[in-house]
């Protein structure tokens, strides 16, 4: 029994690092000159990232889908935005630009308590069909939040995007447009900026800051919507070159 703890021990001395406590080392799932990419739940990586301009995310909304986070209680929902809340915080980046549903209530009034509310953005799908509660679904809401929030490329308040299909790509119960989080992480980092995605997902805001060129860190704990990211991520190293050859 002692022997067995003892490789054990050994086994999570291998992993621990000292940063005036241990803390799990977490190593990038994939890593380029503009992209990191996490197979970890952000809890767990917050606290060793560096210095972030904005964070630009699509969190669970509550709405039942099929991923974690996405079908709980009220009072737990509010917990979790509490806590994203409190996290953000923490980091204090100048801008949050997080997408919510259009019942919100929860999210907004937890990052009320702890940022400057600055404006909404409407994500306008020039094509939808989806149908909603008072006739065809055409857009989505994204709330802008600051600690001295600053928008660096001024645009418009409703970005046009066309709503692709992307089930013959790869499988991610709500995906969103790039079209619009390019835009959206154009608008709201200048050159230096760094942006982080808590909530990867399918990988749209990483795909955004890369063709931006903008650093960002992503986190994700499916494995599955990992490989999706990186999938995605080469694909538009591959289109580049192509289309730099031509």
């Amino acid at each position: 029994m002692k022997e067995n703890k003892n490789v054990l021990e050994t086994k999570e001395s291998e992993t621990m690092k000292v940063v005036g406590v241990d803390a799990l080392v977490i190593q990038p799932y994939y890593s380029d000159a503009l992209i990191t990419l996490y197979n970890a739940d952000y809890r767990d990586v917050i606290d060793s990232l560096p210095p972030i301009q904005t964070v630009v995310t699509d969190p669970p909304f509550n709405a039942g889908k099929e991923f974690d986070n996405d079908n709980m209680s009220e009072l737990d929902f509010r917990a979790f935005c509490n806590e994203f809340t409190l996290n953000m915080y923490k980091l204090k980046p100048q801008n949050i630009l997080v997408e919510v549903g259009k019942n919100d209530k929860i999210m907004r009034q937890e990052l009320e308590r702890y940022f400057e509310y600055e404006y909404a953005i409407n994500l306008n799908y020039t094509n939808s069909m989806r149908n909603g509660k008072i006739g065809y679904s055409n857009y989505g809401l994204v709330l802008w939040f600051g600690n001295n929030g600053k928008c660096y490329n001024r645009y418009k308040d409703r970005l046009d995007s066309e709503l692709h299909n992307t089930k013959a790509e790869f499988n991610h119960p709500s995906p969103k447009e790039v079209n619009h989080y390019k835009r959206l992480v154009n608008m709201f980092t200048d050159n230096g900026g760094a942006v982080f995605e808590p909530f990867a997902g399918s990988g749209t805001t990483l795909l955004a800051a890369r063709l931006n060129g903008r650093k960002a860190i992503g986190c994700e704990i499916s494995k599955e919507y990992c490989d999706i990211i990186v999938k995605r991520l080469s694909q538009i190293e591959l289109d580049f070159v192509e289309n730099k050859a031509v």
